[in-house]
């Protein structure tokens, strides 16, 4: 008998929304059996944490039935960004945060949009510095996998064409270079779904996925309900690197 693997999302509200519009837990339930779908959020409010929860992406864990469980293991990460997640991952495993994460079979991690606000070459290096410590730091854990997201795109409204050029120069290197040499370590590229890759929209979110307000980027329910199938079908398509 095939035994039940965790999988623990690491997400804020991107991420939220793609498991509430998108289904996603319900599509990995029906594609991969054996796997249980937990997510995290932001921490929880100290003070109302159930009730602000249900308000807001401060969910902290959530079980494989998709209820808050009332606790998180305190992951602090402003905007998902690279850094903190080069910070996490490099900590003693025995930390509680790193623990935590750990005591799940597969751990799926993405940054939010404003990391591909990518402003300069420098950043973009700097970028992809962290991300390199993040690949080198999951080596040491050959027994678990590992899915990391390309950043989302920002919409035409909020971004620059040098800026959207980085940040599709940083996805396609995480699809390629990032990766080399790591057994335990895939990239599930959510920029490139979201993004539009000719014209004046080019690297940049699909204007058929911007929500109505003209200064956010969050993917809109569309996008969500779009792109789900495919998470599910990408997950499906390397379980065979699930030990």
């Amino acid at each position: 008998m095939t035994k039940n693997l965790k999988l623990l999302f690491i997400h804020h509200s991107t991420g939220g929304n793609l498991i509430k519009y998108g289904k996603v837990r319900d599509l990995v339930r029906e594609k991969l059996q054996n796997i249980e779908f937990w997510d995290h959020g932001y921490n929880l409010y100290p003070i109302f944490p159930r009730l602000l929860a249900m308000f807001t992406f401060h969910t902290g864990l959530t079980d494989k039935n998709g209820q808050i469980t009332g606790e998180d293991f305190d992951i602090v990460l402003s905007n998902n960004s690279p850094r903190e997640y080069a910070d996490i991952f490099s900590r003693d495993p025995t930390s509680f945060t790193l623990k935590q994460i750990l005591n799940h079979d597969i751990i799926m991690f993405k940054n939010c949009f404003p990391t591909t606000k990518i402003e300069s070459d420098e950043k973009l290096e700097e970028h992809k510095k962290y991300y390199t410590q993040v690949a080198n730091s999951l080596k040491k854990y050959p027994d678990k996998l590992f899915i990391v997201f390309t950043s989302p795109p920002l919409r035409l409204e909020v971004t620059r064409p040098d800026w959207a050029k980085r940040a599709r120069e940083l996805a396609n290197w995480m699809k390629s270079e990032l990766i080399e040499g790591s057994k335990n370590l895939k990239v599930f590229d959510f920029f490139d779904l979201l993004a539009d890759k000719i014209g004046e929209n080019a690297n940049m979110l699909r204007r058929d996925y911007c929500p109505w307000f003209s200064r956010d980027s969050h993917p809109n329910t569309k996008a969500n309900r779009e792109i789900a199938p495919k998470l599910a079908e990408f997950m499906k398509d390397i379980s065979g690197n699930i030990r």
